[in-house]
């Protein structure tokens, strides 16, 4: 059966994506999010076997790596995951000496969090792991592309992180709706 007939897929003589499961369609969350799943794999698969880090402690070291000090609630929102699950691994990273934990200048009720200098090393190694592979991944787009991809997905990435961020904040079914919302499910 040929895919040639969708938006966004052509016909290549090792075009398999079929086969691999990937999302042929035109929403774009499932294309990002296999993305994104394909080059955090090697990355957390090569912490897992030379660290022994889980998954979300990869996340963790790797965001400290290029953000710290940083909160267990910034964190959280950089890697878009619950703040429990960063605290477990803030916790099990700090037991293992990868992660300390100081008092944050800005509201002393909240730790302030740095890299030891192993946990630096680590970080640095993952990063050379991700760079690696975004290189072969990348391999062969000229850089007036590259350059137009990057821009592209800094834009859908702001409007999407304000779309959230919108529907946040007046979450649907509560009292704080507007009036254009009220009018046309009061109807």
């Amino acid at each position: 059966m040929s895919n040639s007939n969708q938006p966004g897929h052509s016909e290549s003589a090792d075009d398999s994506q079929l086969s691999l499961g990937i999302p042929t369609g035109v929403l774009l969350a499932p294309k990002v999010a296999a993305l994104s799943k394909a080059l955090l794999r090697v990355t957390v698969h090569h912490a897992k076997a030379h660290f022994g880090l889980s998954q979300v402690e990869c996340q963790v070291v790797s965001q400290l790596g290029m953000v710290q000090p940083a909160s267990i609630r910034e964190l959280a929102c950089i890697a878009l995951m619950d703040a429990a699950q960063i605290s477990r691994a803030v916790s099990a990273l700090s037991r293992r000496g990868l992660v300390e934990r100081g008092r944050s200048s800005r509201d002393s009720r909240e730790a302030a969090l740095r890299l030891t200098i192993t946990g630096m090393e680590i970080a640095r190694e993952l990063r050379n792991v991700a760079e690696l592979r975004n290189a072969r991944v990348l391999q062969g787009l000229d850089p007036a592309t590259l350059a137009e991809l990057f821009e592209l997905l800094d834009i859908l990435i702001a409007r999407a992180m304000k779309d959230e961020i919108g529907h946040q904040a007046v979450p649907y079914g509560t009292a704080e709706r507007t009036g254009e919302d009220r009018a046309s499910t009061d109807e």
